[in-house]
């Protein structure tokens, strides 16, 4: 929200500059993100006085201006000629800057006329982007040679503020001024909104009809006639413009500058346009149309809310107006709407049908029901100024705005949870800064709540008022009287020690969306996936069921940004149906890329065997034990690069390439390895603690043992015989070869492993490493079916 300071002085007497004021406000809740200065670069513009206008002799598209800003007439070539003598106009004499402009002007000649300096339009002051309409009038109480910054109250600072879901009321001038006058204890000023009505009454010509009290409790119009073209002042086209709105015509602009002003949207009908006498808001009929504002026809649905004259729908209620009713520069009576919209029916037609406005903005988030009048009639009292039109006695109007709410606060209460004495008194004084009633009983203070404070709804809320006015300052630092446990929960804190082992592998953590399309489920051949009832986007409608179909996208995302090798990884939830929907914590990871760079770097590619070791990794930093890797995988993995990893005998995750056929249509360069764990049972068997042992001072003995196995048997299957049969003086076994034909016999192959035993108090002898030599190859032969290569 971009709050003009000079705007805010009207409602306050503030003599702080901007800097100061923006650290007052920021300490005390109004979030003032920086301080912006749109008028800046308008340097040595000054107001002069048209004395002349005449046909440029070479040029059938540029005129002649003679004009006057106190010292004698100056001829300058202008392009457009919508001025007259005696008008006012501003004048960029040589030397001057304007914000259009990156250089100084100066004099030149145009077309053998010499121009000094420029006539300026209201595009090239960046009062508003409009170029067409010519040079910038200025009005007849301006004096000529005035600098026109300082005349048009252009020496202007803006804030800048972040408004938090929270706080509405920050969406307008009036309530950012409010807020202000509390905090600094000045007096608050009332909007102008002074008007003369007409004899004729308003509800008798245009009746309302309340169908939907669910959707809009309270709506409310006024009525204007006669309304001429006229022009919206020079100073609230500026203010419009550094807000962010683009100054349109004078109906159209009072609604927006009244709704800047006091955080209500207004909507103007041309009256002529509407079906009547009379409006009616209901829900609309399921496949009923509307054409917005924006000339696009909207199909609407049951739940959404409509305005409509006795015939058709006219606008989208909080959204946006018709195209059927808009107000344009031949209207002449005006239907002024001002409306409490609740706050859910607003969110869901806004979201389904992706039109956000200015209007939708502020009733998603709570408009003040109470501030409905008032801004009605500060919208039309603009109108009628602006553009002539008279007002028509009353208002027509349903409904009305709800009772004012009340909640108590306990002194007690708030010294408990502030770390410091809070009286009864020192909260009455808050509340009387806040201009909210109250009411004291000893220890307990009840304030009635206002309708532009949606976000005051308990006790707590009211005690986080106390001591934003009375300043953060006042809570000291203070250790808690009982000590609280404290730590994180387990298996967040197991989470984390994952990240750090993965991080420690020389990964980088990747953060996708949770959400999946139908192809992700499809890639993983998942069918028990939860759908989104409002997804961010028509293509990701479900919860995803594995962490792979994220990392993957960002694999391809980073290969078409130019990182050519890419190791990642995610540890996060994923969702499966049910009764109740399950979710499930997840490890995953991919490697795609080159295995290094540099010359003294391998040449070649990551594959299944560096996911292996990134898991293997991984599981001894956790100290997960008796893990294996079980049959191949079908579905989206290479047949014979994939394992299903075990935990004992439970399956508990996945490991292998994927299929070049499936990553050539992810668009992904090159072998891609993948692992997906779950990590509940992988907690369940991490070790709890770590066991230290000294680095071995005696040297190991060595064996080389080839064995031939049938073709079916894994080299992780022999492996782990040969570890358990192998017991205490096994210290590590090395799978170095493997071998078939030859002279292996066809259905065997070849397994070589590089055995080292080693004692911790001595060196061993031949005699001691024999008998367990022997043990092994016992074992497996009896177990696999092993035979000793000779």
């Amino acid at each position: 929200m971009k709050v003009s300071l000079s705007w805010l002085r009207e409602f306050v007497p503030i003599e702080l500059g901007a800097e100061e004021l923006a650290e007052r406000i920021d300490a005390r809740g109004i979030k003032v993100e920086g301080i912006d200065r749109p008028w800046n670069d308008l340097e040595g513009v000054v107001v002069a006085t048209v004395t002349d206008v005449r046909d440029h002799p070479n040029s059938e598209k540029l005129c002649l201006a003679s004009v006057d800003a106190g010292d004698g007439p100056v001829q300058v070539v202008v392009g457009i000629r919508n001025m007259a003598p005696g008008d006012l106009v501003p004048w960029a004499k040589p030397g001057s800057r304007v914000p259009l402009l990156d250089e100084p002007l100066g004099s030149r000649s145009l077309r053998g006329e010499m121009s000094n300096g420029m006539l300026c339009s209201p595009r090239e002051l960046a009062i508003s982007q409009e170029h067409e309409t010519g040079i910038l009038i200025l009005p007849h109480d301006l004096t000529p040679g005035a600098d026109l910054k300082t005349a048009l109250g252009l020496d202007d600072a803006l804030l800048d503020i972040e408004v938090e879901p929270n706080r509405p009321d920050f969406l307008s001038i009036y309530g950012v001024a409010r807020e202000t006058s509390s905090i600094l204890g000045l007096p608050l000023a009332e909007p102008d909104a002074d008007l003369e009505d007409d004899a004729e009454r308003a509800d008798a010509v245009a009746p309302i009809e309340l169908r939907a009290p669910d959707g809009c409790p309270y709506y409310l119009a006024r009525i204007l006639r006669g309304a001429s073209r006229g022009t919206t002042p020079i100073r609230a086209q500026a203010r419009l413009t550094a807000a962010g709105m683009r100054p349109v015509a004078p109906i159209v602009d009072a609604t927006n500058y009244a709704m800047l002003e006091l955080g209500q949207p207004l909507h103007a009908f041309d009256l002529d346009r509407l079906a009547g006498p009379g409006i009616v808001v209901r829900r609309a009929d399921a496949g009923e149309g509307l054409v917005t504002l924006d000339g696009i026809e909207r199909e609407l649905i049951d739940e959404d809310l409509l305005i409509c004259d006795l015939e058709k729908p006219v606008a989208l209620a909080g959204v946006m107006g018709g195209r059927s009713s808009e107000v344009s520069g031949e209207t002449t009576d005006v239907l002024l709407e001002a409306a409490h919209f609740t706050r859910t029916g607003i969110i869901r037609t806004a979201r389904r049908l992706d039109l956000h406005s200015e209007a939708s903005h502020r009733f998603e988030r709570g408009t003040d029901p109470e501030g409905v009048e008032r801004a009605a009639r500060r919208g039309a009292a603009l109108i009628a100024r602006w553009t002539g039109a008279r007002v028509l006695r009353g208002a027509a109007q349903a409904g009305g705005p709800p009772d004012r709410r009340w909640v108590s606060m306990r002194a007690s209460r708030a010294t408990a949870l502030l770390g410091y004495r809070v009286a009864s008194s020192d909260a009455v004084a808050v509340f009387d800064a806040l201009r909210m009633r109250h009411r004291e009983d000893a220890d307990v203070v009840e304030v009635e709540v206002p309708g532009y404070r949606v976000d005051i709804e308990r006790e707590v809320d009211l005690i986080e008022e106390v001591v934003r006015i009375q300043g953060y300052e006042g809570v000291g630092a203070t250790i808690p009287r009982s000590p609280a446990p404290g730590g994180l929960p387990a298996a967040y804190a197991f989470a984390r020690r994952v990240r750090d082992a993965l991080v420690r592998a020389g990964l980088r953590e990747a953060k996708p969306l949770p959400f999946a399309s139908e192809e992700d489920l499809a890639l993983m051949g998942d069918g028990d996936a939860i759908p989104l009832a409002n997804p961010l986007r028509a293509e990701e409608a479900w919860l995803r069921t594995s962490l792979l179909p994220g990392l993957l996208r960002t694999v391809g995302r980073n290969q078409r940004w130019g990182s050519g090798t890419v190791s990642i990884f995610e540890v996060g939830v994923i969702f499966r149906a049910g009764d109740p929907a399950e979710e499930r914590r997840h490890v995953g990871f991919v490697h795609c890329g080159a295995a290094g760079e540099g010359w003294a770097a391998d040449d070649r590619m990551l594959d299944v065997l560096d996911a292996r070791g990134t898991l293997e990794s991984l599981l001894g930093d956790v100290g997960a034990e008796s893990w294996s890797l079980g049959e191949p995988l079908a579905g989206p993995f290479h047949p014979g690069r994939s394992a299903r990893v075990l935990l004992g005998d439970e399956p508990v995750g996945v490991l292998g390439e994927l299929h070049p056929r499936i990553a050539t249509s992810l668009d992904i360069e090159g072998r891609v390895a993948v692992a997906e764990v779950r990590l509940d049972p992988l907690r369940a068997a991490a070790a709890r603690a770590f066991q230290l042992v000294e680095v071995p001072r005696f040297p190991p003995v060595r064996r080389d043992l080839a064995f031939v196995v049938p073709a079916g048997v894994s080299a992780g299957a022999l492996r782990a015989i040969l570890d358990d049969a192998g017991g205490a003086l096994l210290d590590r076994s090395t799978l170095f070869d493997v071998f078939e034909g030859g002279a292996i016999p066809e259905g065997r192959k070849s397994l070589a492993f590089a055995l080292e035993f080693r004692a911790a108090d001595r060196t061993l002898t031949d005699d001691e490493v024999e008998p367990v030599v022997v043990a092994i190859v016992d074992r497996a032969r009896s177990e696999l079916g092993a035979e000793l290569r000779a």
